[in-house]
């Protein structure tokens, strides 16, 4: 979830119909696992399966990609689920885009600054963020420090990159954040 890596989580349960055993083996996965997905969900019917896969597939890759769960009991994973054809098409995944008013003000915020800094956090490991993140740096003169989950996000060989943020004090990029 940290990563923002997406991720489609799939776990067994006991049947949750005409069970044999008790319903004290049942442990609920499903609130378990509530904290740490953007969204978990116990399949109760057969049919539902192909939505909630085409769901959780499309929530975990919306911005910010994440894990998503599914809980799958024993008795409704033995029911004849439907090929999923009836299905709409999946709409494609945009990213967000601010507003004119806040790039204007950030813009703002660029120019005013005597000493502007980057730095890059997991947000910015995306697709083509890279390259747009190069010109950046590159055509405004902007140094850049990442954090450990912004590592890669610009190549570590460009003169802007100062390091990456650690536990040390005094080195380098420190010293560049705190001025």
């Amino acid at each position: 979830h940290l990563g923002g890596f997406p991720m489609v989580i799939l776990t067994g349960q006991k049947p949750i119909r005409h069970s044999k055993q008790g319903h004290f083996q049942i442990v609920d996965i499903v609130e378990h696992f509530r904290p740490i997905t953007k969204f978990t969900k116990q399949i109760a019917e057969a049919s539902t399966v192909p939505y909630l896969v085409r769901d959780c597939v499309r929530i975990s890759m919306e911005e910010k990609p994440g894990p998503v769960h599914l809980e799958l009991p024993e008795d409704i994973a033995a029911q004849p689920v439907s090929d999923g054809t009836h299905l709409f098409p999946p709409h494609p995944i945009r990213r967000p885009v601010p507003d004119d008013k806040s790039i204007a003000n950030a813009i703002e915020l660029l120019k005013a600054a005597k000493r502007p800094l980057l730095c890059i956090a997991a947000g910015a490991n995306r697709k083509r963020v890279q390259n747009m993140l190069a010109q950046f740096t590159d055509k405004l003169g902007i140094f850049a420090v990442a954090t450990q989950m912004g590592k890669g996000a610009l190549e570590e060989r460009s003169p802007h990159f100062i390091g990456c943020t650690a536990l040390s004090a005094n080195d380098i990029v420190h010293v560049a954040l705190e001025q």
